[in-house]
């Protein structure tokens, strides 16, 4: 009888990476718990229920290589699909250049060492075409915090005073970091702000709920450095000595009074103020920003305003506020180190890079927005094979008509994944894949300067092959090994990666709950000064002048609201938000768990319920929801606890639920190039009974 192990690794079914202790038996999970050592944790119901997902929707995995003939699915081996994909690769470089060859990388791609070979394999290869998740998520904040203060800034809960949570619901999200932050609600009386259009648990909570019109967030900040600076609450000291532009900042906020912008965001002009003096009376205070500030097109503005916030209170790099921390992003130190190596970068590395400069420069790769032009237009360049790994992007990635009508326009689509997804279906050949807990990998963290080394939990199927191993054999076959020589994940690992991030294996192997890389330590400005040309605090961005951009933070109409487009607002006199979070599943990930999706039932998009009544809607109604981009079909759930204008549609489920048809990759931010998920036009119908199921599309 084989005895019980227990592999110290992380939860990756969604990216904080809470510590897990799995409890292995006969090459299966029989449990798991939260590990002792990880200060990541404790793990939240998906991880609870790793085993179920193991003994149920696991059993659908793809088992071998498949491909496409006349439109049905033949199993090949491992040796004949990647003869396969190289005799492509070879036909289009011949045809089009390397740059024709692209691939796209899901699950927090930046943060894991895979993507390091992945991106190395494509700079061997001569191609400019790797993209990757950092396009749709949290990645807007991150560069403005780069461009403000020359780094990223997480908030620090333990010790504030204030939280405000802005455009985030981190109960659903980061269930540890919602704990934390009612912990100390309920604890300690530290004090509570929420922005955000629904009524959340946290909101229901909060000293002061803002419900703004989504889109409008950079106004409310604008108003809130208002209320700051013309009250003098602000921190004398810092500003003085530690920020650049001040002065113009002041001019330019004026116009912004509480009053003013209580109109555009349809907010009381005496809660805005009352929440600008709570943030910055109650020292030290941080702010949460979630990602719903990264997909809304004046989402990099409202990050410059909220960073402004931070930075002219004194609560940057402050204990209980906002900590400055470098990034290990694996795909910019794979170019970084590749120029170190005396390598010319690609060809069009430059024109890949051209129209969001600021994105390339900070992640390391041009942004998504590129691919589907690439793809569907040909311009700046052919894109005509894509390689899909660990991602579903037909599910998650936004405006699914554009990113169709670019897949229809390739030669060969690869997927290599667990499952048979969407975005599978439509591939040319399906590989494979291991799970995150079927091979050894290295993980470095968000928001906390920490790497991990997760262990192989289980060994995997014979034919499911591990991340790392695709680009290796790809490198042999095309005669790439010589910029990618290690014989596997283990050699990389102990002879280039670790002396790389300059931690021993060994210390890795020996502390399973991760090694920081720097110190947790605070007001390091004083001493390091700060990563912006002018060595301060940039409220006045010169980078941001000469690109273009409003080099302070400027607030600017949503492009489809009814002010911007008043043509739309007969036809959609609603609001769409898509992305709403649920703790039980991770993007389209454990839809097939059936506790899990036994809490939900079907999915359900939330509606006002007197917004409801004037449509004809009741709650379990099937609805249609149409934007200009496309339409969905689902079910209405009413619900008091949202803003009367605000149609909040959950996503990651497919065919008719699929939200990301309601999306645009058409109408980005135009200094990071991120995508419209959010705040835009809609309109509702209850759904004809009877009618077929199909795919609603415009």
């Amino acid at each position: 009888m084989s005895e019980v192990k227990i592999v110290k690794t992380a939860c990756l079914l969604c990216p904080p990476g809470c510590g897990i202790d799995i409890h292995v038996k006969d090459n299966k999970p029989i449990k798991v718990e939260s590990m002792m050592e990880s200060v990541v944790g404790p793990i939240c119901i998906k991880g609870e229920l790793f085993t179920e997902w193991w003994e149920t929707e696991l059993k659908d995995r793809v088992m071998h290589p498949l491909q496409k003939v006349n439109g049905n699915w033949r199993e090949i081996t491992w040796d004949q699909a990647l003869d396969t994909i190289t005799e492509k690769f070879k036909k289009i470089i011949d045809k089009y250049g390397p740059e024709a060859i692209a691939c796209y990388i899901g699950s927090t791609e930046p943060h894991h060492d895979y993507n390091y070979l992945a991106r190395r394999f494509f700079l061997a290869l001569g191609s400019a075409s790797y993209f990757g998740s950092a396009s749709i998520c949290y990645w807007t904040k991150i560069i403005a915090g780069e461009t403000t203060y020359g780094g990223y800034a997480p908030p620090t809960l333990m010790g504030s005073k204030c939280i405000t949570v802005w455009a985030g619901n981190p109960t659903e999200s980061v269930p540890f970091a919602g704990d934390a932050i009612v912990m100390a609600k309920t604890q300690r009386g530290t004090k509570l702000i929420v922005i955000d259009p629904r009524r959340t648990l946290l909101a229901k909570a909060a000293d002061i709920h803002l419900p703004i019109r989504p889109g409008t967030d950079a106004a409310l900040a604008l108003a809130f450095l208002n209320v700051i600076i013309t009250e003098e609450l602000y921190d004398k000291n810092f500003v003085e000595k530690y920020t650049f532009g001040f002065d113009k900042l002041k001019e330019h906020v004026k116009d912004y009074t509480p009053e003013q912008v209580a109109g555009i965001c349809e907010v009381p002009a005496e809660k805005i103020r009352e929440a600008a003096r709570m943030y910055s009376t109650n020292k030290p205070s941080a702010i949460f920003q979630g990602n719903s500030l990264d997909n809304v097109d004046n989402g990099f503005q409202a990050c410059r305003g909220i960073d402004s916030l931070i930075a002219i209170t004194g609560n940057l790099d402050s204990r209980g506020g906002s900590t400055l921390m470098p990034l290990h992003i694996y795909s910019k130190w794979a170019r970084e180190n590749w120029q170190k190596e005396g390598l010319p970068l690609p060809r069009a590395e430059e024109t890949a890079r051209a129209e969001y400069p600021l994105f390339h420069d900070t992640v390391g790769q041009p942004n998504v927005a590129t691919l589907y032009k690439c793809m569907a237009h040909g311009k700046p360049y052919p894109i005509k094979a894509l390689l899909v790994t660990a991602g579903n992007p037909i599910i998650t990635l936004a405006d699914t008509n554009y990113l169709r009508a670019g897949m229809n326009q390739l030669d060969l689509m690869v997927v290599h994944d667990i499952f048979m997804t969407e975005t599978a279906q439509l591939a040319d050949i399906v590989l494979p894949a291991a799970t995150f807990y079927e091979q050894d990998s290295m993980y470095a963290y968000v928001g906390r300067p920490q790497i991990s080394l997760l262990n192989k939990a289980m060994e995997p199927p014979e034919d499911c092959w591990p991340s790392w191993k695709i680009w290796l054999e790809l490198a042999k076959r095309l005669g790439l090994e010589k910029h990618l020589p290690w014989k596997d994940v283990y050699d990389f690992h102990e002879n280039y990666f670790c002396p790389m991030i300059r931690i021993p294996l060994d210390d890795l192997k020996k502390n399973p709950g991760g090694c920081l890389y720097r110190k947790r330590e605070f007001n390091k400005y004083a001493t390091e000064g700060i990563g912006t040309p002018t060595g301060k605090v940039e409220f006045y961005s010169e980078t941001l002048e000469r690109l273009g951009f409003d080099p302070m933070p400027t607030y600017h109409e949503p492009a489809l609201s009814a002010i911007s487009r008043p043509d739309l607002q007969r036809q959609y006199p609603l609001i769409a938000v898509t992305g709403q979070r649920n703790i039980n599943f991770a993007q389209s990930m454990l839809l097939g768990v059936p506790t899990l999706r036994g809490k939900i039932g079907e999915p359900m998009s939330e509606i006002n319920t007197e917004t409801a009544k004037r449509f004809g809607i009741a709650s379990g109604d099937q609805i249609i929801i149409e934007t200009p981009f496309g339409k969905i079909q689902m079910k209405a759930s009413l619900t008091h606890y949202i803003h009367p204008q605000v149609v909040s549609v959950p996503y990651g489920f497919g065919g008719l639920q699929n939200a990301n048809y309601l999306t645009s990759w058409t109408v980005t931010q135009p200094e990071v190039g991120m995508p419209t998920y959010r705040a835009i036009p809609c309109r509702v119908m209850k759904a004809l009974l009877g009618e077929p199921a199909k795919v609603i599309t415009a």
